[in-house]
This record gives structure tokens, C-alpha cells and sequence, in this order.
């Protein structure tokens, strides 16, 4: 009886004894899992950071990368541009360059063509009568001879009239009471009406009554104002106006 008592009284304490045991070790653990929660969370914070960065990284390096290869396309679309640019500026300094030898090349031939003009249409002193050029001289008297060397330095020579039109058009420009020095002479031969002008025989003559008239060495041909401006030999050494005639 006293031992079956003593083995209930030990099962009893060895259950009570067990269950303080597991409790304790409950106690443990949930210490344990505190203590590692409070070292482990901090690290795994750390570790979601880490990562995050990382991912970050990565998606900023994939940004870098795609802006890198943007700007290469762009580097290459610029450079290809620059050289369109360039190969435009040296067709447009080509161009400019034919443009200018063009310019040159018209100027040239435009300045021929003045003095074309100019020798076709002079100007002062010559004015136009009909459909050529004359000076009249208004004021100094020379003989005949001054009368030639006077037109020929004034790039004319003396007039040589063709027809009666242009002795009607020249009549009109003349001073009353003043007589003309004109190209016709004998001084080569007396039969022949030679014009100083041409080395020809004069093809025209509109001579006033009685001429012409040879004697007393009158060799040389005026205009007669007292005859309304009709030719007459003269002598060469009288001292008259003159009319010169454009040399063209």
C-alpha cells in the first residue's frame, strides 16, 4: 500500500514536473523567435532596400542604355545631316561660283556691247539728224584743211551727204548767213568730185546756180547760206564754219 502511494505520488510529480518543463520551453522559444524577429527584420529591411536598389539600378541603367542608343541614332541622324549641310553648301558655293563667272561673262560682253553702242551712238558733242550724227559747228572758222583735222580728231570726219533727204534734215539745223565747210573737193583731179571722207567719187550734189565753178583755184566744197545752203566751190583757204559726220 505505502509503495503503491509512492509511485502515484511520483507520477505526480513527474507530471507536474514535465509540465513546468514545457512550459519553460514555450517560454524559450517565444523569446527566441522575439530575439531573432528583432535581429532577422532589420536585416531583411535592409535586404528589401538592397534589392529595391538594385531593381532600381537596373532600370536606370536600362534608361542610361536607352538614351545611350538614342543619342547614338541621334549622333548618326546629325552627322548624316552635317554632310547633306556640307554637300549642299559646296553645290551652293559651285553654283555661286558659275553664277559669278556667269556675271563676269555678262559684264564682259555687256561692256563690249556699250562700246559697240558707243561707237555706233556717240555723244556730245554730236547730235542725231535723221538716222545719223553730226556736229555743227557754231562759233570757230577754219579753212578747209583745219575743217578736216577738226572732225578727224573729234573721231569724225567731214560731212559726206548721201541723198536729199539728209541735205533737207542737215539744211534745217544751219545759221543763216553762215557757210559750211563740207567733204567734197577737186584737189586730185580737177574733172573728178572726190569726198575727203570716202577716197570715192562724191555720189551726190545739190549745187546752187552757175556752179560748179573752178576758176581761181576754188577746189574746195561749202554749203551757201545765200543760196539756201546749196553747194559751191570755194578756195580752200577761206575760213568757214564746218560740219562733221560721225565715224562709224
Amino acid at each position: 500500500m505505502n509503495t503503491l502511494f509512492v509511485c502515484l505520488l511520483a507520477s505526480v510529480l513527474v507530471v507536474y514536473g514535465s509540465e513546468d518543463n514545457l512550459q519553460e520551453s514555450k517560454q524559450q522559444e517565444t523569446s527566441c523567435v522575439n530575439y531573432c524577429s528583432n535581429i532577422i527584420n532589420p536585416m531583411l529591411n535592409v535586404t528589401r532596400n538592397l534589392r529595391n536598389q538594385v531593381n532600381d539600378f537596373k532600370n536606370q541603367t536600362k534608361c542610361l542604355s536607352q538614351f545611350e542608343n538614342t543619342n547614338k541614332l541621334m549622333e548618326k541622324k546629325f552627322a548624316s545631316q552635317d554632310k547633306k549641310i556640307e554637300q549642299k553648301l559646296r553645290d551652293l558655293n559651285t553654283t555661286s561660283e558659275q553664277i559669278l563667272q556667269q556675271i563676269n561673262l555678262q559684264g564682259k560682253q555687256v561692256e563690249q556691247q556699250l562700246e559697240v553702242v558707243k561707237k555706233l551712238i556717240p555723244g556730245p558733242p554730236y547730235q542725231q539728224i535723221g538716222s545719223k550724227y553730226y556736229y555743227i559747228e557754231k562759233s570757230e572758222k577754219v579753212n578747209w584743211f583745219g575743217a578736216v583735222h577738226k572732225c578727224l580728231a573729234m573721231d569724225g570726219h567731214l560731212v559726206n551727204i548721201q541723198n536729199v533727204v539728209e541735205f533737207n534734215a542737215i539744211k534745217q539745223k544751219l545759221q543763216n548767213r553762215e557757210d559750211y565747210w563740207i567733204d567734197i573737193n577737186v584737189l586730185a583731179n580737177k574733172d573728178e568730185y572726190t569726198s575727203i571722207s570716202t577716197g570715192w567719187k562724191a555720189n551726190f550734189f545739190m549745187w546752187q546756180s552757175g556752179e560748179p565753178n573752178k576758176i581761181n583755184g576754188n577746189n574746195c566744197c561749202k554749203l551757201n547760206s545765200s543760196r539756201e545752203f546749196k553747194m559751191r566751190l570755194d578756195a580752200c583757204s577761206y575760213k568757214q564754219l564746218f560740219i562733221c559726220e560721225f565715224r562709224n
